[in-house]
């Protein structure tokens, strides 16, 4: 039997309960678009390792990998408030066609800081997207399938620096060079690896044209025609095949916010203000928190990885039969020293990217792919278990904290390397948290708290990759533990989180 319309709200809540043919090709896009810019973002760290005619040294490889994350923290403030003012199809189609173009102008570089620039401006633009998409597909789907569309997506996102890597690895090893006379440059296969990880931004940008505004955007700016025409759009699309239309006139939201004409740096501070009040301060913290943790071990550690994996492979090529964790391969320890004074062997600090080899080891390709597979199909499966979110969320960063501690304790390195690949599972909550900030937090500035959740999460990157990972190779066990302990914090903030079923009065 249909649900009798009693209210004009009913009405649009009915509607919602429509879940089809739309909702599947809008999460399949916004996927490929998440998908498009972590293999952009992280597929960049590559081509900076592998750009040998452009002569970058060492500390400008650091400056170039961590620029994009500066981009990031500069301008997600101002995406949140772009994306709660002009809605959230506008800044997707904005953002990622404009990464798209800049990306492949860097292509064309001429030396190391202009490769820089064009990738700053880019990330800056890409960013926007990061959480433009949970929020669109939020507002666009039933509660009931809201966050296992949002851990689908992220499956693709998790997947993005494996896909980078085998991406490159066929590129890098094609043969040719084309001379550009008005730059003074050849086009060599790492320029065109550029274009290569940046085709899947434009395939995105241009698919997401085809799809419709955010409808709770549109009613909580007033522009409830819009709204109503959108949703008879989808439920049409929804319920091809059929000729009932949907009957509704006009529609309300209870959470809608008026808005009033205010200067833009007011607007922004009166859209974020509220995240850092009462009764939303508490939460807000909460989550950013956790939000930090997990991408200062997942993030920072994937971008050594490369570096980790060479030392190890290094150390075991000298020694097959090497015995103790992990730590005991990559710690940095003075050369030999013959009586004469000159050194009898390499010193371990060679494996670090002094030399360029223009192409990506095997072993970085095989283990990037493997285990970003493992976290995407773990991803799938946890898209199911939503309705325990809270405990799936504890044991994901309880099993990080263990791991950290044990990797230090085993006796040989095989065992150690893969509890370091399972110390990174925490990329395995970022879905759930994004459908904490869809869910928790009202229309008028869900979209300002996730480009928040965002900058957070980079700058926890940004000190990751320049703090951490220096601490690494000079001090690994204090740095794995301190680094577990840093871990098992965030699990006592998970605890806190709202119980997955309202407990009874």
């Amino acid at each position: 039997m249909r649900p009798k319309p009693r209210k004009k709200l009913v009405a649009f809540m009915d509607l919602m309960e429509c879940n089809g043919l739309y909702n599947f090709l809008l999460v399949l896009t916004c996927g490929l678009i998440l998908l498009a810019i972590g293999v952009d973002l992280f597929g960049f760290g590559l081509v900076v390792s592998v750009a040998c005619d452009l002569n970058i040294t060492v500390t400008q490889k650091g400056i170039l990998t961590s620029l994009p994350y500066v981009g990031i923290l500069l301008v997600s403030y101002i995406w949140g408030y772009v994306s709660d003012t002009r809605g959230r199809k506008f800044s997707l189609i904005v953002s990622v066609q404009a990464a798209f173009v800049l990306s492949c102008l860097a292509s064309f570089s001429t030396n190391w800081w202009f490769l820089g620039l064009m990738k700053f401006f880019s990330v800056c633009f890409s960013c926007a997207a990061n959480s433009a998409t949970y929020t669109l597909v939020g507002e666009s789907c039933i509660k009931r399938v809201r966050s296992k569309y949002m851990l689908l997506m992220t499956c693709l996102l998790i997947l993005s620096p494996g896909i980078g890597a085998v991406l490159s690895y066929p590129t890098l090893f094609l043969d040719f060079k084309m001379e550009i006379p008005f730059l003074g440059i050849n086009f060599t296969p790492w320029r065109l690896l550029i274009i290569v990880l940046a085709i899947p931004l434009g395939i995105g940008g241009a698919a997401i044209c085809f799809f419709y505004e955010s409808p709770k955007f549109l009613i909580n700016c007033g522009r409830n025609d819009e709204a109503i025409q959108v949703l008879k759009s989808i439920h049409a699309i929804n319920n091809r095949g059929t000729k009932d239309s949907l009957q509704i006139t006009s529609i309300y939201l209870e959470d809608a916010v008026a808005t009033k004409q205010r200067s833009l740096c007011r607007a922004m501070f009166e859209l974020g203000a509220p995240l850092f009040r009462p009764p939303m301060l508490w939460r807000t913290i909460q989550l950013f928190f956790i939000v930090a943790v997990v991408y200062f071990t997942n993030n920072s550690l994937l971008v050594w990885l490369p570096y980790i994996m060479n030392k190890v492979r290094l150390s075991l090529n000298r020694n097959s039969t090497a015995a103790g964790d992990i730590c005991s391969l990559i710690s940095v320890k003075p050369a030999p020293v013959a009586m004469n004074g000159t050194s009898l062997s390499v010193n371990a600090t060679a494996v670090t990217p002094d030399v360029c080899l223009g192409y990506i080891e095997d072993n970085v390709v095989i283990t990037l792919f493997m285990s970003q597979c493992v976290y995407a199909l773990l991803n799938f499966v946890i898209s199911y278990l939503m309705k325990w979110r809270r405990i799936v969320l504890l044991t994901i960063l309880t099993v990080s904290t263990l791991s950290g501690v044990l990797l230090n304790l085993m006796p040989e390195p095989v065992s150690s390397v893969f509890l370091l690949m399972v110390f990174t599972c925490t990329n395995l909550g970022m879905g759930i948290l994004a459908s904490y900030f869809v869910d928790m937090y009202p229309t008028s500035c869900r979209g300002m708290v996730s480009c928040l959740s965002i900058m957070v999460g980079r700058t926890s990157t940004f000190v990751g990759i320049n703090v951490v990972g220096n601490f690494v190779f000079y001090h690994c066990h204090v740095t794995f533990y301190m680094w577990s302990l840093l871990v098992l914090s965030s699990v006592i903030a998970a605890w806190f989180l709202p119980p997955d079923k309202p407990l009874k009065s």
